[in-house]
Order: structure tokens, then sequence, then C-alpha cells
């Protein structure tokens, strides 16, 4: 299967390559979910290579992969609470290291930082040097969709790429002929091909994106008890939780769209922002998970 969505995006990259106009330094920003570190994997390998971007997500280039470096923060589970830990200067420091060597087969070598907004300052700091001193064979490619955790100083001498949601109508032409399709996908997906994808080949995921949908309006409607309940649930796996949040939004977003009175769209959109607002706090890891979850399940 050919990559989807993003075409503009793709065109660009493709024509930098075809120019041998390549930067140093890129930042992938856009939502999650779109195949923002997928496409960056095939950009880099074609790079490495020296060779025009195959589209095809399963392709892999034995040979490119030897000069890939990729870091990523790590998931750990503590007392039954799953987190994502921030990414340390030491693992910062271990992929320049790796960087600063001469390429094995190719024309570079090439870091790709997943979720780059989880490097902490002392770690953005870290990769300062690098950006500002490259060396002739290296190529840095951060991926985030959290543009504004990205330090001013390490934005500026990276040259922005960035991704958009796809529409309904392109993922029902790439995923329709696929095993299992199901005619919800392209509306549960919520404009990224990674939950398609992952949908198509997970009946339980498919399953599950269902309930995320009925879970809202549960929520809506149930007992302060079993809004305790549900957020001492949710609290267990914040990573899932924001996976939730994020359904709920998009959901949200359509029937405020939908919606003729003025009053009902103006209180779901101040819902909307209250589990914004809720997310953000979530994402610190320093949280009370469960206390920020039951105060905004109180609010819903």
């Amino acid at each position: 299967m050919d990559f989807v969505g993003n075409k503009k995006t793709v065109s660009f990259l493709q024509k930098s390559l075809e120019r041998g106009a390549l930067n140093h330094a890129y930042i992938f920003a856009g939502p999650q979910g779109v195949g923002k570190t997928t496409l960056a994997k095939m950009f880099a390998q074609a790079a490495i290579a020296g060779r025009q971007l195959d589209l095809d997500v399963a392709f892999q280039d034995k040979e490119a992969l030897l000069d890939l470096i990729l870091i990523e923060p790590e998931t750990v589970e503590k007392k039954g609470v799953i987190k994502t830990r921030d990414i340390s200067i030491e693992a910062v420091r271990d992929a320049q290291q790796k960087l600063s060597l001469f390429p094995y087969h190719g024309k570079y070598k090439v870091l790709i930082v997943r979720d780059a907004h989880r490097l902490n300052n002392s770690a953005q700091n870290a990769l300062l040097k690098l950006l500002e001193e490259p060396n002739q064979t290296s190529m840095l490619i951060l991926v985030t969709s959290e543009l504004d955790k990205i330090l001013p100083t390490v934005q500026s001498r990276c040259e922005k790429i960035s991704f958009s949601l796809v529409t309904q109508i392109e993922l029902s032409l790439a995923f329709s002929g696929e095993k299992n399709f199901a005619t919800d996908i392209p509306i549960l997906a919520m404009g990224r091909p990674a939950i398609a994808k992952l949908m198509l080949e997970n009946e339980e995921q498919l399953e599950l994106r269902r309930q995320q949908w009925q879970q809202l309006e549960k929520l809506r409607k149930g007992s302060l008890n079993e809004k305790m309940l549900l957020a001492e649930e949710f609290s267990k796996d914040v990573r899932k939780a924001l996976d939730t949040f994020n359904a709920w939004i998009w959901l949200l977003r359509t029937d405020a769209l939908s919606n003729s009175d003025d009053g009902v769209r103006n209180k779901t959109y101040a819902t909307i922002e209250k589990i914004q607002q809720s997310m953000t706090l979530l994402k610190s890891t320093n949280a009370n998970s469960r206390l920020l979850l039951e105060v905004l399940f109180m609010d819903i």
C-alpha cells in the first residue's frame, strides 16, 4: 500500500530528493497518526541511498536502514499505571555519537527523533551543537505532534514540514479494498491513516474505537459514582485516556458543526476546551491523573 494523504508534503520531499536540495535538519509536525514517522523513515532511506522516494509503506531498504538511527520515548508501567518518559539527554548523546560516524553504505546517516516534544530542555539543548555545526553526512528529523514544545532555538535551525489530517474520502479510497474493511472505519479513524490501519488489522481495536464514541454519551448521563469509577479506570493508562479524548474531541466538533442551536454549540465548544485543558495537564509526568480526570468528568 502506498502512503496515504498529505500529497503536497510528499511532492515537496520528492522534489527535494530529485534536486538534491536536502537540508541538514527537518521538523515533521502535525497531528498524531497521519504518517509523520512513516514518511520520515521513507524519506531518510531515500536520502541515504541517493534515490527517489518509494511510497510503498512496506518497502525496506536493508542497507539504508544500517545508517538510520531512531530514538523515541520509553513507555513504563509502575504500580499498574502506564506513563511515557521524556527522552533523556543521555539518549541524545548516544545517538549523536552514532551520527558522527561515517555512513556504512549510504550518503548520509540519519537520526529520527520520534515524539520530539518529549525531549526535555537539556536534551533539546544538546541537539543545538549538532544543528549549529552539522557535518556533510548527517541529517536530523524531529517528528512531533506538539510543535510548541520544541524550543525556538531548535525550530529556527530546522526546515518545517507540515502534515494535516486526511479526508474521509482519501481513507475510503485507500482502505476500501482491504480485508475486514467496515464502512465506519474512515469516520472512526478521525483523519488518521495509522488508526484506520490499526482497526483493519485488529478487530478489537475497531470495537475499542466504537466504544470510545459510546463512552462520552454514557459519561454525560452517568451518576457521580459512575463518573468516579471511570476516572479511576482512565487514570491507570494515561496514554490510552489521551487517545480516547482525541476521539471525543473529534466527535464533539462534528456535533457542534452540525448543530444550529447556538446555545448547544457554545456548550459543546466549552466541553472541548475543558478536555483539551485536561489533556495538557495529563501530559505532565507530575500530574495527579486521577484527580484531574475526576474534576473533568464531573464537568462533562
